[in-house]
């Protein structure tokens, strides 16, 4: 036979769209986690003087309007990049780039503080073990199950979930009992749980405690931008991905506030009382429970939820990077790199493994903080891509079309802006020290800007 009767199959450069509704939504969940009130309770009680769940309804109520502007943006450009490919179609290449810049620092080190606190909670319970082998050991695993597929990595997704999910019915349970018989504030009704009026009014609390408060909460909603970027592996993307996004915005805000209403109820005094803000979570469960079994319950699930995070995190970055290098404004040749048996992109996931490692040497607030600069910086990027493209662009300017696509995004787009600078100092220093490092780069990949970065394809 000869070569000329041989056809051979070249692999494909591109994602593969295996993911229903069902499953972007658990993997907007898990990216959240059931469990993410857990991890940042200490430092957000402390912030804000016990009013958590008030603070999270601010969050929620300027993630819903930058959910709302991610699902016309995803419908408009059903593409992997989220903000990097929504601002770089609707407004231009470079304001485009900054948008997915910034973005990726929130995704490079959100794992870091999954891994940072995997450290701290299972060597509290485990002391012989430093902290540092869990965190290596997270790392590797992480990147194995990303590097074999986004189907594993989504069922793995939803089996942790779920077992979150089993926990915190337990827990809440137990919570519920505990108050009912006299413990914390002794009634299920409070609403200084919710608002407290005598902590609000003292010097130095007030809205900027509860927008600081906010920044730190943020972390939570990262979730929904993560289904975004999986446009390009949804089934039916301009249709499930928007509807994905609100879903888990909205449900997840909803089930935070809840939440963290009923955890104050069970320790008024939280915000004074915390002897370490980093493991705060450990402190009350063994306040609740007064049980062994329960804190190594906790930590287990707690675990998971992380790990799951971590999953879905370096996920998300990887096709950011790829959606980059896809398009030539990242080398083409390492981040552009599909692999030709699993369809990831290979190359980005072990570099975004990689980056995991200085989770070893980094702290609970000032990563947290980091990722939140990131991700609140791009979300007013997205809210103010809907206005761009929508009513500038498309002339989308009579009736209803006025608040969907003008007013709404510029709500999120100030909401975001204002918890933004909220963000601590040493955060903004990382942060603006990573704009000044794209911004070099990018005057580099465009001869100084005489040229126009890559245009997206198709």
């Amino acid at each position: 036979m000869s070569d000329e009767g041989i056809k051979l199959k070249e692999p494909t450069n591109e994602l593969k769209r295996i993911l229903p509704l069902r499953s972007l939504v658990f993997y907007g969940i898990a990216m959240i986690i059931p469990m993410t009130i857990f991890t940042t309770y200490g430092i957000a009680t402390t912030r804000t003087h016990g009013m958590v769940s008030f603070t999270y309804t601010i969050a929620t109520i300027g993630m819903a309007f930058t959910a709302f502007s991610y699902s016309k943006m995803v419908k408009k450009y059903p593409m992997a990049g989220s903000a990097y490919t929504y601002v770089s179609k609707s407004m231009n290449p470079y304001v485009g780039f900054f948008g997915g810049w910034v973005l990726l620092l929130a995704y490079m080190v959100l794992p870091m503080l999954n891994y940072v606190v995997m450290g701290i909670y299972f060597s509290n319970l485990i002391p012989q073990i430093p902290a540092s082998v869990f965190i290596v050991a997270a790392i590797i695993v992480v990147t194995w199950v990303n590097y074999r597929g986004i189907k594993l990595a989504t069922i793995v997704d939803t089996v942790l979930v779920l077992l979150q999910l089993v926990f915190l019915a337990v827990f809440f349970i137990m919570v519920i009992k505990y108050i009912l018989r006299g413990g914390g504030a002794g009634t299920l009704v409070d609403s200084k749980a919710y608002f407290n009026p005598t902590e609000f009014f003292k010097p130095g609390v007030g809205m900027p405690a509860i927008l600081s408060g906010a920044s730190m909460l943020a972390l939570s909603f990262l979730g929904f931008d993560a289904i975004a970027t999986l446009s390009e592996e949804a089934i039916n993307p301009e249709k499930n991905v928007g509807k994905a996004i609100i879903i888990a915005c909205v449900g997840a805000g909803c089930g935070f506030i809840i939440a963290m209403y009923f955890l104050q109820l069970a320790w008024p005094n939280t915000f004074f009382e915390i002897a370490n803000k980093d493991s705060a979570a450990v402190e009350l469960i063994t306040r609740v429970t007064h049980s062994m079994g329960m804190k190594i319950f906790f930590t287990a699930t707690f675990g998971a939820g992380l790990f799951i995070s971590s999953l879905t995190g370096v996920a998300s970055g990887a096709r950011i990077l790829y959606g980059m290098g896809k398009n030539g404004i990242l080398p083409h040749r390492i981040f552009g790199k599909v692999h030709p048996k699993y369809k990831t992109p290979m190359y980005s996931i072990l570099i975004m493994g990689l980056l995991g490692l200085i989770a070893i040497v980094i702290s609970l607030e000032n990563v947290t903080a980091t990722v939140n600069f990131g991700s609140l910086l791009a979300f007013v990027f997205v809210n103010l891509s809907v206005v761009a493209q929508y009513f500038i662009r498309d002339n989308k300017k009579k009736g209803m079309d006025i608040i969907k696509y003008l007013i709404a995004p510029l709500c999120g787009a100030l909401i975001c802006f204002f918890i933004w600078a909220k963000v601590d100092t040493p955060s903004k220093i990382v942060g603006f020290s990573w704009i000044i490092l794209g911004l070099v780069y990018l005057a580099i990949k465009t001869k100084f800007f005489r040229e126009l970065p890559p245009e997206i394809m198709e």
